[in-house]
């Protein structure tokens, strides 16, 4: 039996030519019929082959100094000769131990190396694939957990694509892409004290007392969810304090903390957690990115007072915890104890920080570095208008381009003119120079096109 199609006979047939009309994005220089979805956008279109510490190389003898990290993914850079060996061996050994059928000597063997790491309390873990995938685990835990629906999220704040995880991220517009269809409720927003741009600590602390008025009592409230710095939202750092100051107000409403980690942990910030610079035990965290040096791993850890609120049968996942990603993560905290990583994170911060700071100060540059923040290894620089007009828009992405054609990865984020140093954090003194060099080239020849008009 033929069933018709609901929508309107006109709308039916120009659906049908836009979908037939417009083809997804074929590999450069392939003659294959196969194609990528368009959804994905891609800075570089090289092909990249292999890479090692902070450096790729295409199919054609390119060298691409990689200071995106695959998005702050690679801590211990490309092929860590340590995390090489440990996968090799693991999947020699087994390679897929799935966590509903059967315990895995790997996976508690992490556990063992990372609960020393945790701040004090969280003691629980649950191991998945990706940032998107344990941020939806911390939403559904705090919600079982509370027997609440709503959650308070930052503006900002980038917490993945998938659909729960939309419904808590605005850092910006485009990741709903032309459609996201309807998003889970229950979600709530306030600014983040993004102080550069007109947001006080004060204003943020306001408008946290308002939305429990406004928008969603206390007791109908699972949780706040906040990154401790904004990661696609521009690496901002929220005022010291802050965070501790949020941690007292959660538990004077009696609503859960969730500080997602996935991009600024694992090293990243010159500490294990950007929450061990106010020493805040939250109730619920998310990890993932560079915990295991570009193998899929994440993991939402919380009390154990609060996930044994969960009935068995609720969490899972066919990937999660997946043995030979569970031996890198194991790897990775290895090399960060052996070869003093958190120790060059910092070293290497603050001579990128020193650097960037001594460019600001070049005439050519006034008026137009704006501001220079960042902790660790994440690192961002954000551009004022010294008077181009409308012809200040774009030019961090064209930084970033020139950057590219300089044959460095340095991507722009956020809704305003942000770039983000996030390199790996092995990345060495002569690396760091060279970044600083490339970069004053690439922001002079971004001026370079653009007037003064007022």
């Amino acid at each position: 039996m033929k069933t018709s199609c609901l929508l309107p006979t006109g709308f039916r047939g120009s659906l049908a030519r836009h979908v037939r009309g417009q083809s997804s994005l074929a590999s450069p220089g392939s003659s294959s019929k196969s194609k990528m979805f368009r959804g994905v956008k891609r800075y570089c279109n090289d092909k990249v082959e292999r890479g090692e510490g902070s450096v790729l190389w295409t199919t054609t003898g390119k060298r691409l100094l990689d200071f995106s990290s695959g998005i702050a993914v690679v801590s211990t850079g490309h092929c860590h000769p340590r995390i090489v060996e440990a996968v090799r061996e693991q999947a020699g050994k087994v390679v897929h131990l799935q966590q509903s059928c059967v315990q895995s000597a790997v996976q508690w063997e992490l556990v063992e190396k990372l609960q020393p790491l945790m701040p004090e309390g969280l003691d629980a873990f649950f191991f998945t694939n990706s940032g998107a995938e344990a941020v939806e685990g911390a939403m559904k835990l705090a919600r079982q957990a509370t027997g609440r629906d709503g959650i308070i999220a930052f503006y900002g704040g980038y917490h993945g694509r998938t659909q729960a995880c939309l419904s808590v991220t605005t850092s910006q517009a485009g990741y709903k892409g032309n459609r996201a269809g309807p998003l889970p409720g229950s979600a709530y927003f306030v600014p983040f004290p993004y102080e550069h741009a007109g947001f006080s600590v004060e204003h943020t602390k306001a408008q946290l007392d308002m939305a429990i008025k406004m928008q969603t009592p206390a007791s109908d409230t699972a949780a706040v969810i906040i990154e401790p710095i904004l990661g696609e939202g521009g690496f901002v750092v929220p005022p010291q304090g802050f965070l501790t100051w949020l941690r007292k107000w959660c538990d004077n409403h009696d609503i859960l903390m969730i500080v997602d980690e996935v991009q600024s942990g694992a090293g990243r910030t010159g500490k294990m957690w950007a929450v061990d610079h106010e020493a805040v035990t939250p109730d619920i965290m998310t990890a993932a990115k560079g915990i295991a040096s570009g193998y899929p791993l994440a993991a939402v850890v919380a009390r154990s007072t609060i996930s044994d609120q969960q009935v068995p049968g609720c969490m899972g996942g066919t990937y999660g915890g997946n043995a030979v990603a569970c031996a890198a993560a194991i790897a990775t905290l290895e090399v960060f104890e052996q070869e003093q990583i958190l120790q060059n994170t910092l070293q290497r911060g603050e001579q990128l920080l020193k650097g960037l700071r001594m460019m600001s100060q070049k005439p050519k540059f006034k008026g137009v570095i704006g501001d220079i923040r960042g902790r660790g290894l994440m690192i961002a620089v954000e551009f004022s208008n010294p008077g181009f007009g409308d012809g200040f828009a774009g030019i961090a992405k064209d930084v970033s381009s020139g950057c590219l054609e300089r044959n460095m990865l340095l991507l722009n984020t956020g809704a305003r003119e942000t770039m983000r140093f996030a390199p790996p954090l092995v990345v060495t003194e002569a690396e760091v120079e060279e970044s600083l060099s490339i970069f004053e080239e690439s922001l002079t020849s971004a001026l370079a096109v653009r007037t003064i008009v007022s």
